[in-house]
Order: structure tokens, then sequence, then C-alpha cells
């Protein structure tokens, strides 16, 4: 009898375990490896600790440097918000490096077998870093729709620039459709279009594509790289990461 109860038991927590990684597998694949976001959003009263390191080509020559450190809590139900500072070291230039993103997500409809998930974000970036001037605004439509192994991802999104020069757009829009497979390691990849910021520069084309890897139901890591598709974008781009959800805190 008890060496029934122990396989049952053992069983239950197996099942369990599958259960809780599958449940974090959705809301820990946004952001990382590529910059898709999905339409989960992080568990009710979770903290979601990111960290993103990119390496980009810089048009004036040389790289720029970018780390950014994200808080991410799950404040209500279907929903989250987020506090990202943004660091950008590159030679001779440190405009807006400093600057803070605060952003509010909310999973509006759950996947049905026929319709996707669908999320909206609301944010704002503050003018907090090196000889930054106005305060930036932004909203994202994110559709989410899984289709056997694969999960598939369309962002749609809207900036306001609140102190643009002359020379600069103050509206900005950007797309990006991207699809996920696997179940503990993921391939991601990424395709975006996006207005430059100079009026005068034609839109940015890039691809991404990268491996986002659970380490454990609740810890993350990520590699990933780009290539510009556009003689305006950036000829590449690396990107590390890493993930941790803490969910004792009920």
């Amino acid at each position: 009898m008890k060496r029934w109860l122990l396989i049952g038991a053992t069983g239950w927590l197996i099942v369990a375990g599958d259960v809780a990684f599958a449940e974090d597998r959705k809301n820990m694949s946004a952001g990382m490896a590529t910059q898709m976001d999905n339409a989960f959003p992080v568990s009710f009263r979770a903290l979601q600790l990111q960290t993103v390191f990119r390496v980009e080509d810089s048009p004036r020559g040389g790289n720029v440097y970018r780390l950014e450190p994200e808080l991410r809590w799950g404040l209500v139900q279907r929903g989250y918000v987020s506090l990202r500072p943004q660091f950008e070291f590159e030679a001779g230039v440190r405009r807006e490096s400093g600057n803070l993103r605060a952003q509010g997500f909310y999973n509006v409809t759950d996947e049905t077998p026929v319709l996707p998930a669908t999320a909206v974000v609301i944010g704002t970036t503050l003018p907090t870093g090196n000889d930054a001037a106005g305060v930036d605004g932004l909203v994202r439509g994110i559709l989410t729709k899984t289709a056997g192994p694969v999960q598939f991802n369309l962002n749609a999104e809207l900036i306001k620039m609140g102190a643009a020069r002359l020379s600069e757009r103050d509206l900005r829009y950007r797309f990006g459709l991207g699809a996920d497979i696997g179940g503990r390691t993921l391939l991601r990849a990424g395709f975006f279009v996006e207005q430059a910021e100079a009026r005068s520069a034609l839109p940015l084309w890039r691809a991404q594509a990268g491996i986002f890897h659970h380490v454990t139901p609740t810890m993350a890591i990520a590699v990933g790289a780009e290539v510009g598709l556009s003689s305006s974008a950036p000829d590449y781009q690396f990107i590390v990461g890493f993930q941790h959800t803490f969910t004792g805190f009920r």
C-alpha cells in the first residue's frame, strides 16, 4: 500500500511540475533572444527580473552597448507593470542613456481554438538620462496564436516622441512578426520593420533569431542575433539575457 501511495505521489508531482513548467513558459519568452512580446502576463503577484545586454553596430563606426534591466510585477490578474532603465554606452555619445521606461500590460482575451490571445501595453519613457528631454508615450497591441508546438506572435506599436527635433519624427510605428517553437528550449525568430528616427531616413528592416532555454521552470537564459535587412538598419546586433520569476509573493 505504501509503495502505491509513493508511486501515486511521485506521479502527481511530475504532472504538477509539468503543468507549472508549461504555465511559466507562457510568460517567460517575451523580450528574450528576440524583441518579440507575447500576449501572456506575468503570474498574479509574481515578480519577474529580466536583464538583457545588447551589442549593436553603430552608424558612426564601432559598437553601441546597451544594458536593460527590467522588473515586472503581476499587480493585477491578467496584467503587470514594469520598470526598465535603459543604459547605452558608445564612445562620445551619451544622449538619453539612463532614461526610465514604465509600462502597463493587460491581457484582454484568452486564446481559443480559433482566436488568438490579445494584449495591450501602454507606457511612457521619462527623460531621466543624459541630455534627454520630453516624455515619450507608447501603445502596443499583441496577438498570440498557438498551432501545435509553434507559437506565433504579432506586435504592432506606435511611439509618440515627447521632444522630437525638427529633423526627427514625433510619431513612429514598429511592426513585428515572430514564431517560437520547442519546449524547455525555445527556438525564436522575429522579423521587424520600424520607422527611423530621422525624417529623411528609410524604414529599418531587421531579422532576429535565437535560443531561449529554461534552466528551471522559473529561470531562463537566452542568446540571440540580429541582421539588418535594409541600408538604414544596423548591420548586426547580439543579445544575451537572463530571466528569473519569483512566485512566492501570495
